[in-house]
């Protein structure tokens, strides 16, 4: 290597290492893969998961609300409710409001399960946090929400 590279790779080091997206993505990543391997027993991926929580959360919601508490589009959101509804964690009911939309329900199947569910998410964010003490797990949750909630960046906000 020539001094002009060394000099570019630990300016690159440097901005990854300083870089809170960086840091956001790997961790992220990390806990996708530890959700999917603790949910894949039951039969959800940690995107199907979100969305059967988001559904015991606020029953009865249009494919096109969820699309946009996720900021899916409409084709993906349709997938997973249609993965979900034929594994039996979800069903669609016409919206006796307008009979071209549909409601999103979750199960009393997705509904049994969800004890469990919480359990796997309390184990993996224990197994994330186990560095942590619990100030400091407070105040990480904190400090994330308070990001999230100050910030939109193209993003539809969650209520």
């Amino acid at each position: 290597m020539t001094k002009d590279t060394d000099e570019l790779a630990d300016a690159v080091r440097q901005v990854r290492q300083g870089s809170v997206g960086w840091h956001i993505q790997r961790l992220a990543g990390q806990l996708d893969r530890a959700m999917n391997d603790a949910l894949a027993e039951h039969g959800l991926n940690v995107q199907s998961f979100a969305v059967v929580m988001m559904l015991i959360e606020n029953e009865g919601l249009s494919q096109r609300q969820i699309g946009q508490r996720f900021s899916a589009p409409a084709y993906a959101i349709s997938r997973a409710i249609d993965g979900l509804e034929r594994d039996g964690f979800l069903e669609r009911r016409i919206d006796p409001a307008s009979r071209r939309s549909n409601s999103v329900h979750a199960t009393q199947k997705a509904k049994r399960l969800a004890p469990t569910l919480f359990k796997i998410v309390a184990d993996v964010n224990a197994r994330l946090l186990a560095r942590l003490g619990e100030a400091e797990r407070a105040l990480m949750i904190g400090l994330l929400a308070g990001v999230l909630a100050d910030n939109d960046l193209g993003q539809t906000k969650e209520s």
